[in-house]
């Protein structure tokens, strides 16, 4: 009878919990912020995963152009309401990631449903402007 109504206890007392949406790792960047990070600005970076580098130009008009493995993909990029980095590249699906201030670096992450956060790419270098000409 005790582990009856303690088991009933602890099912009400799960139902009335709920994890509501997951949160940004602390130093997210805001929408103006990632907006002014990358319009019109030619960003190297590496992913965590398999290393590979890729130098990506954000065009203010929300073209990207992308050189990986030395090829050139086109695509587009915008900024979502949460401040997400939004990529779609050739015909791939879009993904939307948030840009996060890690010291003086930045570093792309998936945030997942359930609240944790998988950091996928490390933003290398910043530059004005289109210097390699994608």
């Amino acid at each position: 009878m005790t582990r009856l109504l303690l088991t009933s206890l602890l099912l009400l007392a799960l139902a009335g919990c709920t994890t509501g949406p997951a949160k940004p790792p602390p130093g997210t960047l805001t929408a103006n912020e990632v907006r002014a990070l990358f319009s019109n600005q030619t960003v190297e970076s590496v992913t965590f995963s398999k290393g590979r580098v890729s130098q990506i130009y954000y065009m203010a008009n929300g073209e990207l152009h992308q050189l990986r493995k030395g090829k050139v993909r086109t695509g587009s990029w915008r900024v979502n309401k949460k401040g997400r980095i939004c990529l779609q590249i050739d015909e791939g699906d879009e993904k939307c990631r948030a840009s996060v201030k890690a010291g003086q670096s930045y570093v792309k992450y998936i945030i997942r449903k359930d609240g944790s956060h998988e950091p996928v790419v490390r933003y290398i270098s910043f530059q004005p402007g289109n210097p390699l000409g994608l």
